[in-house]
């Protein structure tokens, strides 16, 4: 205030319309008017010894605490004091901010970070000793300003830091783990004895307290190629730092900026960034340059002599629509109730040549969602029973309950025909009229059963109501109370040799009307 008026009255402005300017009163305009900047100075600063902070009761705590544990942050510190205090004052997070900042300064106790885990630099080993793999993934933007996720292994020479970097548009599965692999060796002329791994499914199944089982093909390649995967232990960032800081730099310094035209030219422009940067340049670490140090590495490498052709694209990234359903070459298949999550769910679909078949994998964990039969059709909808929403299993479960009172499970029985005429006829009170009539039907021996089955299909009758009110009168003018009869799930060992009696419709039609004596 004291310098806005100060300027104010610089640009000869009246002490009236310095006042109205600010919206202050003439009085204090005069007051600070008279005032030089060391007078100004000195007010401030008694205004603020005579000023009590808010949180100054509870300065002595915090002094405490930060005597205790200087690593303890303001926010950590505003957290124990409403737990030690409930009566704390309200306050806001910069207030405590600014109290604790005080009472470091004050008492001389800087902020030192926590001792956490004690860590041993990894000493150098042998020239064509180890290697380490990482694996890594940016969202890129193409020409067009669409956004393209790219996915990369990279593989460092742990002595000379030599890298090699692949990339491509899927997430990688054990074949294009292995085809990276067999790139990465002809790029450096040569294999490490060992190779340095995280614990992952793409490799490895499971740890087995160090008896590793790792998958199919990967192992069948390690035992191929001849050398030795060391998978690490998990939370353990010094055993393979190096590949890590290299997915990173890949991030950061390479992929940074950089528009997707196709994976083959971004394969491309990688192996120009590594001659010229990522193999050139000083390493920070060890001070040398990565292609000077490979000379003397690669004499020491491994033979390598594998052939491996290029895998087949094998895993896409498909959305997954509302309904639960991916689209797949114009047909529609089925997913378990739930998988849709959103919009932009995605799914990684894989075509198994060999039987013919779509796999449906979760593409956070590779874990398996369904498995379908690739239709030769288009335009089709390709659906499994354990996928149906709760209305579809209820139907499901009461024409299986149906079936199994008949024995009938032909396309061409009875049964299915009139439950066929009934979807047709009634499509929208389908379920509610097949859960009806296993409620009606499964109170009846199978013979009455039967018969009112060939009623309802003889009479056309496809009303749930009108089929109670049959079936109720069948029962009284035969004097034949219900029998429950308790569903058979082995229908082929139990029905086999039961054949319902035949009655003719006549017969119903003249107990229904009253007619019994003719």
């Amino acid at each position: 205030m004291w310098s806005k008026i100060n300027e104010l009255s610089r640009q000869s402005l009246s002490q009236m319309q310095i006042t109205l300017k600010l919206g202050i009163s003439r009085d204090t305009v005069r007051r600070y008017q008279r005032m030089n900047e060391k007078e100004f100075e000195e007010l401030v600063s008694s205004e603020i010894l005579r000023r009590k902070r808010k949180l100054e009761a509870f300065e002595g705590f915090i002094k405490q605490l930060l005597q205790d544990s200087p690593f303890l942050s303001a926010a950590q510190i505003y957290d124990r004091l409403k737990e030690h205090f409930p009566d704390l004052p309200e306050v806001s997070e910069r207030t405590v901010y600014n109290t604790v900042r005080l009472v470091r300064e004050r008492e001389d106790l800087p902020k030192v970070q926590e001792c956490g885990r004690q860590m041993s630099k990894v000493p150098d080993c042998e020239y064509g000793e180890k290697a380490q793999v990482d694996f890594g993934e940016k969202v890129l933007r193409t020409s067009k300003g669409s956004q393209v996720k790219v996915y990369f292994m990279v593989m460092v020479l742990q002595r000379s830091r030599y890298k090699f970097v692949y990339l491509q548009n899927t997430p990688f599965t054990s074949k294009t783990t292995i085809y990276a692999h067999h790139l990465a060796f002809n790029y450096f002329g040569g294999m490490p004895r060992k190779v340095i791994y995280d614990q992952d499914r793409k490799m490895l199944i499971k740890e087995n307290y160090g008896d590793y089982i790792m998958t199919d093909e990967f192992a069948k390649y390690v035992k191929a190629a001849g050398f030795e995967p060391v998978f690490c232990m998990p939370y353990d960032p010094a055993s393979k730092g190096q590949s890590e800081a290299v997915v990173k730099y890949v991030k950061n310094n390479f992929l940074a900026g950089r528009t997707y035209v196709n994976i083959e030219s971004l394969n491309d422009e990688a192996i120009g960034w590594l001659s010229r940067t990522a193999n050139a340049k000083v390493n920070s670490s060890t001070r040398l340059i990565p292609a000077e140090e490979f000379k003397k590495e690669q004499p020491e490498l491994a033979l390598y002599v594998e052939e491996i052709d290029e895998p087949e694209m094998e895993a896409r990234e498909y959305f997954v629509r509302k309904d639960n359903t991916l689209l797949y070459h114009s047909n529609f298949y089925s997913l378990p109730i739930g998988t849709y999550v959103g919009q932009g769910t995605k799914v990684l679909v894989v075509k198994n040549v060999d039987s013919n078949e779509l796999e449906i994998y979760d593409p956070t964990d590779f874990s398996l969602i369904a498995r379908h039969k690739i239709s030769p059709f288009r335009g089709k909808y390709i659906n499994k029973d354990e996928h149906a929403s709760s209305r579809s299993r209820d139907i499901l479960e009461s024409e299986q309950i149906l079936r199994t009172l008949f024995n009938e499970w032909s396309d061409d029985s009875l049964l299915s025909r009139f439950l066929k005429e009934l979807h047709d006829n009634r499509p929208r009170y389908y379920r509610k009229s097949v859960t009806s009539m296993v409620s009606l039907l499964t109170d009846y021996d199978k013979t009455t059963a039967h018969n009112l089955l060939e009623m309802f299909a003889e009479s056309k009758v496809y009303n749930a109501n009108v089929m109670r009110e049959m079936a109720a009168k069948v029962a009284d003018r035969m004097e034949n109370q219900p029998k429950r009869n308790p569903v058979v799930t082995d229908t082929a060992s139990h029905m086999n040799d039961l054949t319902p009696e035949q009655r003719s419709i006549d017969s119903y039609n003249i107990i229904i009307n009253g007619e019994e004596g003719k």
